[in-house]
């Protein structure tokens, strides 16, 4: 099983190094030493969860997470913020740009990774939450779709397929996601044009995601509502 992705925004050489030796005995660690370079690792590498200092060069951490969070692309993705910075001001302003922790410097590991398993396993059940779109009813739960009420019988990776793209429906998916998402530790192993195969029989199956299901040529999927 894939472990949790955890990406370190830390302008400090020494905190950043210590807590990617720490935390990848559990997870798999991406750092950046800036808030920008931090933000494009966040849109196109998918962590589970960010560590977000406060006081980094170029764009402070308060801005950064404000940009995470009005962004489809990110906006899902828990964020604990790590900072000197600890007065109930600073908590208080870190919590409302939408963080969803926030632990002062210095901290103790143990801590901090009790507060990081928590907001994975928080962030683990509310992939659980159904999602409808129009008339289409996904129940992760249960792993049921309906449309208008009526239940559709799909494999296991149809499944997963419509339920990604419904997820982030209005984004172009590229066929890379795609693979890496659906087909997890196979992903290496298996011929993109799979994904095509998979999104004929999702249109065969359901006439009705014809009209929303998008090829993008050269690129990936797109679910539009």
């Amino acid at each position: 099983m894939d472990r949790p992705r955890i990406l370190i925004i830390e302008d400090h050489a020494d905190t950043r190094r210590f807590l990617e030796s720490m935390l990848k005995k559990e997870f798999e660690v991406i750092t950046a030493e800036n808030a920008v370079i931090g933000i494009d690792y966040a849109r196109n590498q998918h962590p589970d969860l960010i560590l977000l200092d406060v006081m980094l060069p170029i764009l402070s951490g308060f801005d950064a997470c404000s940009l995470l969070k009005g962004d489809e692309k990110t906006k899902r993705i828990p964020i604990i913020f790590l900072s000197a910075k600890g007065t109930v001001n600073d908590i208080t302003q870190g919590l409302g740009q939408g963080a969803d922790d926030y632990l002062p410097k210095p901290f103790d590991f143990k801590e901090l990774l009790a507060r990081i398993q928590v907001r994975l396993r928080k962030s683990s059940e509310n992939q659980l939450v159904p999602l409808q779109i129009g008339d289409l009813k996904i129940d992760p739960a249960e792993r049921r779709i309906t449309i208008s009420g009526k239940t559709m019988v799909l494999t296991n990776t149809e499944f997963d397929l419509l339920r990604m793209l419904a997820a982030r429906a209005g984004q172009v998916i590229s066929r890379g996601e795609i693979l890496k998402e659906v087909w997890r530790e196979d992903a290496s192993n298996t011929n993109d044009r799979t994904i095509d195969v998979h999104i004929r029989a999702l249109r065969k199956k359901i006439p009705y995601l014809t009209r929303h299901i998008i090829s993008i040529y050269g690129v990936g999927y797109k679910y539009e509502k």
